[in-house]
């Protein structure tokens, strides 16, 4: 998957009160289908991710050995187990990168939330990849970087990115990798902790998920988002 992203040099400082934008950014290279080796941007990741969190630190070291370890070939074929939802048993867990699906399942409150999320892309500018869905985790992490409207951005984190991410790495544990594919699983509990660390905690089991205002910037009414 690949986006026109411009770099984060002029966002707003409040926005760094969100997230750590240059973590975000290496997250999200690590994060596309792999073309080249990730050895490097996995080093760095894991070195950005311990300046927020030490346990994020630990999931990225974790992927950063097996990216050192594994070809190319290898790389690809993990990422398309971990990520393509049809390659899943039910005893694995799902990291299709979807946010809206993790939120929403297919439903109308998905198609609103896409149709909010062009119109959002739109207003601030961001080419996002028209031939794929403006709810990729890619696309939104690269979103969230260049933003420069700090309620957005809280917005997106704390009631797209965190809610999905935290449904996402419960499936997934700490466990070490049984297999490739478990490798990526663990980068994706790696960004749920750092992106957490600055936000306040998603307890999905006490609270339910709603979006906060009335025909808010993401165009999904007020309504429960939780399954």
């Amino acid at each position: 998957m690949s986006t026109s992203t411009p770099t984060p040099t002029s966002v707003a400082p409040a926005v760094d009160a969100v997230i750590n934008r240059e973590l975000v950014l290496a997250f999200a290279a690590l994060l596309e289908y792999p073309v080249a080796s990730l050895a490097a941007g996995a080093r760095a990741c894991e070195e950005l991710a311990r300046g927020e969190s030490e346990p994020a630190a630990a999931l990225a070291g974790r992927f950063r050995s097996f990216a050192e370890a594994a070809p190319l070939e290898v790389l690809q074929e993990a990422y398309t187990s971990a990520f393509d939802l049809d390659t899943l048993s039910p005893s694995e867990p799902t990291c299709y990168p979807y946010i809206g699906h993790h939120l929403f399942e297919e439903s109308h409150k998905r198609s609103a939330f896409l149709l909010g999320l062009r119109a959002l892309y739109g207003e601030h500018g961001f080419a996002d990849d028209p031939s794929d869905l403006p709810d990729h985790l890619v696309t939104l992490l690269r979103f969230v970087v260049v933003c420069d409207d700090e309620a957005a951005v809280a917005e997106l984190v704390d009631e797209a990115l965190l809610p999905a991410l935290v449904r996402m790495r419960a499936a997934i544990g700490d466990a070490p990798p049984a297999n490739d594919c478990v490798s990526y699983q663990q980068l994706v509990g790696a960004l749920a902790l750092a992106l957490g660390v600055r936000r306040p905690a998603v307890d999905l089991d006490a609270v339910e998920l709603e979006w906060n205002r009335p025909g808010d910037s993401l165009g999904i009414t007020r309504d429960t988002c939780g399954h």
